[in-house]
């Protein structure tokens, strides 16, 4: 890859499924992608969901790495609760907790600022995508605004400056907040510090897949106005005297599978005996149960019998989708719990890693279909969240969800390349690290893309399978260069 780019500007869309990219639809990234770059295999992590997919982006590692698994997790030997990412303070919080050890690798955040180079996030997101995105960067003097949440801003001339000169209401942008985000780096960022790389980071998309579903006219409202803000961010690109060292990446952190049946895993447990509850704060429970699409489950003491019994009794129900625990042993395919794959396949092992992952499967497809065109819909355990039938939803493995956006333009790219090769969002941080001509951390457990071949190329499709229980757990994928890349995930 050539080392031509001094500039690289990343425009994040939360939740863009990319085979809803369309002409139609989203002319602008359509334009680009046929321009520039698109990868047609691209993915993201697991569990897929926000805050652990952006910290991947931001670290170039897996949550096996980096430590922050999805948006919610629980950490032993430091409290009875589960670490969560939804706000500053949720960050801060457990970094205390975890004394200065949440995130446990060096994000492109840390890496440009000992290269002495300037870097800056513009969101307009929750307010726990800006410290995923660039964790502690406050205390390096970088820059970080949330349109949506403007009291979160560094530095503080900066935030001020931005918020009196684009008038941004004291409690934030609450329609176009992706155009105010791109506003924001045009005007506020780029002409004072030039960055080396920016992060442009919109939640809309994701905000109304969830509420509305993937037919909804205000989903297709939402990808409008992010491809309004493509337009405009490509042709700020040609206006600039320094656009032949600009790259531009469009990428988004997940997709979306519409909600065909809801559980709670944790009422489920309770009612089949066992003692589950979200937190041990009652010394009763037995199982502390994390939900979502990908439920995860610890239990208090180490029991393997206890484990197998919630085993056999999960494998039962209609809702049981595939089941993930620790590696049985270094290297193994298998898990520690009888019938499961390893976790490590999913770059989701490690210290924090649940006992057991249970993945939430299809629901019956007599009078379900996926609105996006996929003849599936999932079951979802929604926790706290208020997430209903027939909305969209993320974090397991289902193809709509796993996939993402990845297309780029620009210095240091391909023109008019499609790539079949598969890829990953914790690519994306070496990446743009190797187009600044900056060494990237061995942590960083992403490849440098570039130079692949197109759809020409021939791949080794492969399937992992689970054996020793009578529902098989199965990975899809591609075998490239020794290494299994995840594709989706299931029961066979």
């Amino acid at each position: 890859m050539a080392n031509d780019a001094r500039h690289v500007v990343v425009l994040g869309i939360d939740g863009l499924r990319p085979d809803l990219v369309t002409e139609s639809n989203m002319p602008h990234l359509a334009a680009l992608a046929k321009d520039g770059t698109w990868n047609r295999r691209h993915t993201t992590v697991f569990p897929s969901e926000t805050r652990g997919a952006l910290t991947a982006l931001a670290t170039g590692a897996t949550a096996q790495v980096n430590g922050i698994a999805g948006n919610q997790f629980y950490v032993r030997g430091t409290s009875p609760d589960q670490v969560f990412t939804e706000t500053t303070h949720d960050w801060w919080a457990a970094d205390e907790r975890l004394a200065g050890n949440l995130v446990k690798a060096p994000s492109i955040s840390e890496v440009l600022h000992q290269a002495g180079r300037p870097f800056a996030v513009v969101t307009s997101s929750g307010p726990g995508a800006l410290p995923a995105l660039n964790w502690k960067g406050q205390q390096r003097g970088q820059t970080g605004f949330n349109v949506r949440h403007p009291q979160i801003g560094y530095p503080h001339s900066f935030a001020a400056r931005a918020h009196r000169s684009l008038k941004i209401p004291a409690g934030g942008t609450s329609a176009d907040g992706p155009m105010m985000a791109f506003r924001v780096f045009e005007r506020e960022v780029w002409p004072y510090d030039k960055p080396a790389a920016s992060i442009l980071w919109c939640t809309e998309v994701d905000s109304v897949s969830h509420l509305h579903g993937l037919q909804s006219s205000q989903l297709l409202a939402e990808m409008r106005a992010c491809d309004d803000v493509i337009g405009e961010l490509r042709a700020w690109r040609d206006a600039q005297p320094e656009r032949d060292s600009i790259t531009l990446f469009i990428v988004s952190d997940h997709g979306h599978v519409t909600i065909g049946g809801t559980v709670n895993v944790a009422d489920a447990l309770c009612q089949a005996g066992f003692k589950a509850a979200a937190s041990f704060n009652d010394h009763a429970t037995q199982v502390l149960v994390r939900p979502g699409r990908a439920v995860g489950l610890w239990l208090k003491q180490d029991d393997p019998a206890l484990m197998r019994d919630i085993r056999d009794f999960i494998m039962e129900q209609v809702w049981f989708g595939g089941a993930f625990s620790p590696a049985s042993e270094p290297g193994s395919i298998s898990g520690t719990v009888d019938g499961s794959l390893a976790l490590e396949l999913l770059g989701a092992g490690g210290e924090r890693a649940p006992g057991l992952f249970v993945h939430l499967g299809k629901t019956p497809a007599d009078d379900q279909a996926d609105q996006a065109g996929h003849v599936d819909s999932v079951f979802y355990d929604p926790g706290g969240y208020d997430l209903r039938m027939g909305g969209g939803t993320h974090g397991g493995l289902h193809r709509g969800e796993f996939t993402a956006v990845l297309a780029g333009y620009g210095a240091g790219l391909a023109q008019g390349q499609v790539s079949d090769a598969p890829s990953s969002i914790t690519d994306i941080a070496p990446t743009i690290l190797s187009l600044l001509g900056i060494d990237a951390p061995k942590t960083m457990t992403g490849r440098v893309l570039g130079g692949d071949a197109s759809e020409s190329e021939e791949l080794a499709y492969a399937e992992i399978l689970s054996a020793g229980a009578h529902k098989t757990t199965l990975l899809r994928g591609i075998e490239r260069q020794g290494h299994f890349h995840v594709s989706e995930g299931g029961i066979q």
